[in-house]
Order: structure tokens, then C-alpha cells, then sequence
């Protein structure tokens, strides 16, 4: 379970902190955010490319998890008057989907790093929809050197 308050960086401006851009946004606001985790949470909506039959499909939950974790280095980016970097999953690994939440919910997704070397991270998430267990992964992301 993932407890909030009031978000740090709020949808009118979480563009500025990662790189994806609509449709394929699926990060609302950011709850927390520091070196070794974040928080945030995303609304599921009916029109949103990664909503079908009114749940949020696994593809959406995964990508959820990748801008969470890309939502984390972008805060640092603009915290620093950087470009945030670009990142790829490189792997998925103990990919575990309980259920998939419904529309008109929020998802709050954890990320935490648990090594970084250079340009690679292994990342830990929890997915919470009403207080529920989603999913949880250990993702390893590569992130793009800036020009």
C-alpha cells in the first residue's frame, strides 16, 4: 500500500519530466520523488490508448511502470536545468499482474532503484489501485546519453 498527500508535480506540468508525449502518456502527477524513489499516480480514463473494456491492460500497466521510473530521472533533470535522458526497457523481470484496474481509478506506482552503473538501472515497482496490489517487476532500463 502506497500513502500519499498533495503531488509535487501536478498533470498541467509532468511533461516537462518525461520524454513520452500523448497518446502515450500514463503518468498523471508526481507524489514523491528523490534519488532512490518516486511515487506517482496515474488516472485511468475510458479513451486512453492502453484502456480496453474499461480496465487498463497489462501493456499499460508495464508502460505505467517504465515512466514512473523515467519520471525519476526526469524530476532530477529539471531539478538540475537539464534535458531529461531518454530510457529503454532493456529487461522484465518477475513481472507478476494481480489484476487489472479499472477505469475511473487512479493507479499509484512505486519505483525504486536498486543498482545503478553508468547509464543502466535496475529498478523495483509496486502498483496499488485502492489500497489493491496491481503488479510488481524489477525492470532494467537504459537511459540514452544527452547530446
Amino acid at each position: 500500500m502506497i500513502t500519499v498527500n498533495a503531488p509535487i508535480v501536478n498533470s498541467d506540468t509532468i511533461l516537462q519530466y518525461i520524454p513520452q508525449r500523448p497518446p502515450i502518456v500514463l503518468v498523471s502527477r508526481i507524489y514523491t520523488c528523490d534519488a532512490a524513489a518516486v511515487v506517482t499516480g496515474f488516472d485511468i480514463t475510458d479513451d486512453h490508448i492502453f484502456t480496453q473494456k474499461g480496465v487498463l491492460t497489462e501493456s499499460g500497466i508495464i508502460e505505467n511502470i517504465a515512466q514512473t521510473a523515467a519520471s525519476m530521472a526526469g524530476y532530477a533533470a529539471v531539478i538540475n536545468n537539464t534535458t531529461p535522458a531518454v530510457g529503454f526497457i532493456g529487461n522484465i523481470k518477475d513481472l507478476v499482474i494481480h489484476h487489472l484496474p479499472k477505469s475511473g481509478n487512479e493507479v499509484l506506482t512505486e519505483v525504486k532503484t536498486k543498482t545503478q552503473v553508468m547509464n543502466v538501472s535496475i529498478i523495483e515497482a509496486h502498483s496499488y489501485c485502492n489500497n489493491e496490489l496491481v503488479a510488481t517487476c524489477e525492470m532494467k532500463i537504459f537511459l540514452q546519453e544527452n547530446a
